[in-house]
């Protein structure tokens, strides 16, 4: 057999395994966001009894609804005496309301008997659990997308026929091996962009059925569930902004227009646009950057500096402070040093802060309403200016970050 053909069945075997992997993947998360999306849907009853004191009799025949104490003592249910019911302390959704805040899962009912799926949110004083049968049309929800998996096989055909002819014009393995991690980063973006749109789109989605479902709503909260619905809006606006920037970054960095930009002045405008979101967290800002211009594109200079503030005043803490100085070094080069005194980051974990979505398992991500693409973008912002960048801990406390602009040809 010819060196040729062993190479191409060796790369339709590690295709072929890919993409078995990719379909248990696929099956996984696709099972994990639809439960996600059920439980967006619960939680916006939940709210709807705690914040509108809606008569959980109220609610669509298909849900179950049961007020409990956080000693796990049941003090209402829609469907049973709350009398004759065992505590409901040590019930799965019940334990992950009282560590998480809320939690969900599928089991079968103690009381009934009949499988059910539970969600449990936890408001301090009372812990409200909504339930909805998990009978035909709930089974077909969670059914595996046939049509994913069929479409995930296409992919694979076309996959296969395409690095036969790739393989046919380019001999190279170097060239091969950069096709095929760039098909991998595309899908991997593809999959995060569409699981994180789902969560605002999610709560969105319960808000407005509650006030569709609920006209009897009073006013306050009518205007509550709408503010929260605008605030999701607004993430998911926010969420589609950066994506399109950083997908225009990579795919046509043409079309960025090179000025002189001073640095001084756009660091200013930053803090002048982020003004009240600073006062709103008594965070204090030093701007120690002379009136230099970087030859290079402003907007990208401009989300830069604007990325840096707000992962300050979105994770730093109220009260905290954040400085920016410059140097320039015998080539010309311009380097920057941006940190602040807030929470820092493990370090084994500074390196991946900058991962599209890289989501930290700490206080640092907890609040974050954000896209998750900041420091994504930084980081590419920096690349197309043949920079470097590092995240490093500051003495002190802190997160800081050093990063380097060249000029570029006008």
């Amino acid at each position: 057999m010819s060196l040729k053909n062993r190479t191409i069945i060796s790369l339709t075997c590690i295709i072929v395994l890919f993409a078995t992997a990719a379909i248990f993947i696929a099956s996984v998360n696709e099972n994990k966001d639809k439960k996600s999306i059920l439980a967006a849907r619960l939680e916006a009853y939940c709210d709807a009894i705690y914040y509108s004191s809606l008569a959980p009799d109220r609610l669509p025949s298909r849900i179950q609804a049961s007020i409990i104490r956080p000693d796990g003592a049941v003090i209402y249910d829609s469907r049973t005496d709350a009398g004759k019911m065992e505590n409901h302390l040590q019930r799965p959704e019940i334990q992950k309301s009282i560590t998480s805040g809320s939690g969900y899962c599928t089991r079968e009912s103690s009381t009934s008997k009949s499988k059910y799926f539970y969600y449990a949110k936890n408001y301090g004083d009372k812990i409200i659990r909504c339930a909805q049968p998990y009978e035909v049309d709930l089974e077909q929800f969670f059914k595996l997308d046939w049509m994913l998996i069929i479409s995930i096989g296409l992919l694979l055909i076309l996959t296969l026929a395409t690095i036969a002819i790739l393989f046919k014009r380019f001999s190279t393995e170097a060239e091969d091996a950069a096709e095929a991690e760039r098909r991998r980063l595309k899908h991997e973006m593809t999959a995060n962009i569409s699981h994180e749109l789902k969560t605002p789109v999610s709560s969105i989605r319960g808000y407005l059925e509650t006030l569709v479902n609920h006209p009897e709503i009073d006013d306050d909260n009518r205007q509550l569930f709408t503010e929260r619905a605008y605030l999701q809006c607004l993430r998911l606006s926010d969420m589609i902004r950066d994506i399109s920037l950083i997908t225009k970054l990579e795919e046509a960095p043409q079309l960025f227009r090179t000025e002189p930009v001073n640095v001084k002045n756009t660091f200013n405008e930053v803090v002048e646009e982020l003004s009240e979101t600073l006062s709103a967290h008594s965070i204090s800002v030093t701007n120690e950057l002379p009136p230099v211009c970087v030859r290079g594109n402003y907007q990208l200079i401009y989300s830069i500096f604007r990325n840096l503030m707000e992962n300050t005043a979105k994770y730093a803490g109220d009260g905290s402070s954040a400085t920016i100085t410059y140097s320039k070094d015998k080539d010309g080069i311009h380097h920057f040093d941006y940190h602040d005194n807030g929470h820092g980051v493990a370090p084994e974990l500074l390196d991946r802060i900058f991962e599209r979505f890289f989501r930290l398992d700490n206080d640092r991500s907890r609040t974050s309403e954000g896209s998750g693409l900041g420091l994504s973008i930084i980081k590419n912002a920096v690349i197309f200016h043949n920079g470097e960048i590092t995240a490093y801990n500051a003495e002190g406390g802190g997160l800081g970050f050093r990063f380097s602009l060249k000029d570029l040809p006008l």
